[in-house]
């Protein structure tokens, strides 16, 4: 440790000396040789200098460098890296590529296989990525040469054109080499000493993306070297487009050259040199005049870098210091995003996006004896393999990368001794804003135990996040356990609540709440069911219908109440809701009122038998069951399996799937219906009527 922080500090020693070497060397040698023919070049072409285009210069360069890390993004996905979440991504490429200065792209390339490592990645696959990113570089910019050479006009010296038209050829052909990148591939496993097996298929599909990207980079970046030197004061070129044509190489040029040059920080004085030699014969005053303009230019393109690694510090600084306020930040633009590519994607314009609510069964196991769900029946697993191990959780929720609403589910979640774990887990790789956990409050001392560990693991790994503990309460006294099918259960059940409650005064982000499922069983014992709610001083009471579903094995059990007695008992839980309303704030006025909304839907939906709004399932929700089966919603569950998790088949390939495509495509035709409370809640954002719906009468209170 001690010899790599020496290493370390030599190689930012030798940056800094370098970087000021060659300042000094510039100011002190080259300017003063320069300076007669600059003032040339200002007294007859400085009064054409525009300040509006060295601004859009400055535009331009900062385009083309936001969208500089997306040919790296999408080389993490196509090499099927660990999911990591873009924003984390792109703020590690900026505060990476400042590396490039100080001391050279040597600690550039070091820090990205650093962050990479980290989030689960091997040293094989990095550099593996890295070669792939300069291997489809070199066509881009081969591409991009090609297009530009025909229109170079006479210029520039005949020794230069064809070594260009030869460079650019060569570039271009990488990307019919296949045995060229397969040689890379072969010395780098042998380096490694790992199968070749472990790095995927690129598609042709995705390596168009990787050059397209760099293309769209690169092509923004060489205009804003063209309107840097008009903005100057340079004339249009005769032909007009020559110059264009020039600057289209001189970057792209500029940068293949000092790429080798890993020892001099950032290239400078070398890139700002070929520059000014492609440039010279445009400019009074030749190279000398090309170069210095080029400097300025480069001046520009370095603030750019500089505040965009800033912005990536910045926020880390905020994180760091203001972690609640930033998680919540973090939600609302994960949903905001996620909420758009799912509209995108349910009409056949993207891939699905992160989902917003995942359902996650750790366990088949339950001691309840349920009249509502026959999950706890051996007979019922046939269909079930063994409940998923920590590890292939961890690449689970790594795959999936993010979600705003994290459902634990079962059969009884606290009979996994490692639910703390998973947890963490999902906290630290899918950073949801709220972590809910329903349970059958049968044991006491082991959920308030255990609910401690996690609030701990919540507190340390996503400050912010609520943690939502939900008992299930069907009835009072002896009609809930015999619903639930165990003696005692009642009593159990106000023992959990005392003890959650006693730990609700400890953690500011607890959330205890009971929940009824509303049947045939207890639907003529609502009103007496609702008062008794009143007195346990929980933070939330709320319902949801008995449904028959694939996933608890009760599907022609009668258990749902008919629409009629369903639109009654509806109408009492609204207005006790209503009431609940008047002393909450705005934030919990909403999440409120789209409950209010999903009672309206849920009759409707019942009455119609037909979806009454368009349903997200499979996009913005999905459930895991607890053997790795990847279902769009738990009511179509078996049913509407969209594949299994395990072996090499991960997350992404399961949801990215044709079958997935398929089971999404069957679900728009509506082919389903059902008043899934967790869908209904997405289905409601999505819906504009309903949402403007669910704002109003939050406003209202």
């Amino acid at each position: 440790m001690h010899k790599k922080s020496r290493f370390y500090k030599i190689q930012n020693w030798a940056g800094l000396i370098l970087l000021l070497g060659a300042g000094y060397y510039f100011y002190s040698e080259l300017l003063p040789n320069w300076q007669p023919k600059l003032e040339e070049f200002w007294n007859t072409s400085g009064q054409n200098a525009s300040r509006p285009l060295m601004l859009i210069s400055f535009a331009l360069a900062w385009l083309g460098y936001y969208f500089a890390p997306l040919p790296w993004q999408k080389i993490l996905e196509a090499l099927k890296i660990p999911r990591i979440d873009r924003g984390e991504l792109r703020r590690n490429w900026y505060i990476t590529q400042m590396g490039s200065y100080m001391p050279g792209k040597l600690w550039m390339v070091l820090g990205r296989l650093t962050f990479l490592r980290v989030n689960g990645t091997s040293t094989f696959k990095g550099v593996t990525a890295l070669v792939l990113e300069n291997i489809y570089m070199l066509v881009a910019l081969g591409i991009l040469a090609l297009v530009a050479l025909p229109f170079l006009g006479s210029d520039l010296p005949g020794a230069v054109t064809v070594a260009l038209w030869v460079s650019a050829g060569l570039a271009f052909l990488m990307l019919f080499a296949p045995g060229l990148q397969k040689l890379f591939a072969r010395k780098l496993a042998r380096k490694f000493d790992v199968d070749l097996e472990e790095l995927p298929h690129i598609s042709h599909m995705d390596q168009f993306k990787f050059i397209g990207a760099h293309i769209l980079s690169w092509f923004l970046r060489s205009l804003a070297l063209y309107v840097w030197f008009r903005g100057f004061g340079v004339p249009a070129s005769t032909p007009p487009y020559a110059m264009v044509a020039v600057c289209l190489l001189a970057a792209p040029a500029s940068w293949l050259i000092a790429l080798v040059m890993v020892f001099i920080p950032g290239g400078i004085g070398v890139r700002e040199s070929i520059r000014g030699l492609f440039l010279a014969p445009f400019v009074v005053g030749g190279m000398a005049v090309a170069t210095t303009i080029a400097l300025a230019q480069r001046a520009t393109v370095i603030l750019v870098e500089i505040l965009f690694a800033s912005q990536a510090v910045v926020y880390q600084f905020l994180c760091k210091h203001y972690p609640v306020q930033m998680n919540h930040l973090n939600q609302l633009s994960h949903l905001s995003w996620s909420a758009m590519k799912g509209w995108l994607c349910r009409h056949a314009l993207s891939k699905p996006p992160h989902p917003i609510n995942v359902t996650f069964s750790v366990t088949s196991k339950c001691q309840s004896r349920c009249k509502t769900c026959f999950i706890w029946k051996e007979s019922c697993h046939e269909k079930s393999g063994p409940d998923l191990g920590l590890a292939t959780i961890e690449r689970l929720f790594r795959s999936i990368g993010w979600t705003y609403f994290f459902n634990v589910s079962g059969g009884e979640p606290f009979l996994r001794n490692d639910l703390t774990e998973i947890v963490r887990l999902a906290c630290r790789h899918l950073r949801p804003a709220v972590v809910h956990i329903p349970t059958n409050a049968l044991m006491p001392e082991r959920i308030e135990e255990t609910s401690r560990k996690i609030l701990e693991v919540i507190r340390e790994e996503a400050p912010g996040t609520v943690l939502t503990i939900k008992p299930s309460f069907d009835g009072i006294g002896n009609q809930h356990d015999e619903i639930r099918g165990i003696p005692g259960n009642f009593e159990k059940l106000l023992n959990t609540l005392e003890r959650l409650k006693a730990l609700r005064e400890q953690y500011e982000y607890l959330h205890v709440g009971v929940g009824t499922v509303v049947s045939r069983f207890n639907q003529n014992s609502l009103k007496d069911i609702i008062a008794y709610a009143d007195t346990l001083k929980v933070n939330t009471y709320i319902n949801e219908i008995a449904e028959e579903r694939e996933e608890f094995f009760n599907l022609g059990s009668g258990i749902t109440p008919d629409e009629d007695s369903y639109r009654k008992i509806m109408l009492t839980f609204k207005e006790n809701v209503r009431r609940s309303m008047r002393d909450m704030k705005l934030l919990s006025r909403i999440t409120t009122a789209m409950r209010l909304i999903y009672y309206d839907l849920a009759t409707d939906i019942l009455r119609e038998n037909k979806q009454v709004i368009p349903c997200y399932a499979g996009i913005l929700n999905v459930h895991i069951n607890s053997d790795g089966e990847i279902w769009p919603c738990a009511v179509l569950a078996y049913k509407g399996q969209m594949g299994r998790i395990g072996g090499d088949t991960g997350f992404l390939d399961v949801w990215n799937s044709k079958k997935a495509a398929q089971v999404r495509k069957n679900i728009k035709a509506g082919e389903c219906a059902c008043p899934l409370a967790n869908q209904a809640y997405s289905n409601i954002i999505m819906d504009s009527r309903s949402l403007l719906k669910t704002i109003w009468i939050a406003i209202r209170g």
